[in-house]
């Protein structure tokens, strides 16, 4: 009887496992193996956008595309971060000049990871402010959900990055 009663309470916690289902691409430029969590609907009205976060054996993107914008971000461009306890981040655009609010976050995939990739994964964001060369900005407040599936996302890649950087080359004998 006690044994049903641990049981019982044991279930909620599996219950709230994380739900890790990445999607395994190949690179189209190298056939590389490319993990990413595919583009995900995030924030509400005027702060809605989406949001992908993927990873090969070089480096890990995390792609923004901003909801009905035509902001143009360039290599000037910059996103500064705010998280819940006021620590903020600023990112450098990574991504090709364009005009159509697409943006790239993108750091080395390295045994020691970025101390600012690690913030993503493990603090919550409250704020996005995109600014680009001219001084427009774009400022996106999270709601508590999306604040809680960015960090799922990028759990759920950062888990994998150590498998992505053993290299499967070899020579022909």
């Amino acid at each position: 009887m006690k044994q049903i009663f641990i049981l019982l309470f044991l279930v909620p916690l599996f219950t709230h496992a994380q739900d890790c289902t990445l999607k395994n691409e190949k690179d189209r430029y190298n056939q590389d193996p490319r993990l990413t969590t595919g583009f995900k609907s995030l924030g509400a009205g005027a702060d809605k956008f989406l949001l992908s976060v993927s990873a090969d054996k070089k480096e890990v993107d995390y792609f923004f595309a901003l909801d009905k914008s035509t902001m143009c971000f360039n290599d000037y461009a910059r996103a500064m971060i705010t998280f819940e306890n006021k620590q903020k981040g600023n990112y450098r655009n990574g991504g090709t000049t364009n005009c159509k609010g697409y943006y790239h976050f993108i750091f080395p995939n390295q045994a020691n990871l970025n101390a600012n990739l690690t913030n993503l994964s493990i603090k919550k964001i409250v704020t996005i402010q995109f600014s680009n060369a001219d001084n427009v900005k774009k400022i996106i407040t999270l709601r508590p959900e999306d604040q809680e599936e960015i960090i799922k996302m990028t759990s759920c890649v950062l888990k994998e990055l150590e498998n992505l950087r053993i290299d499967t080359w070899k020579p022909r004998q």
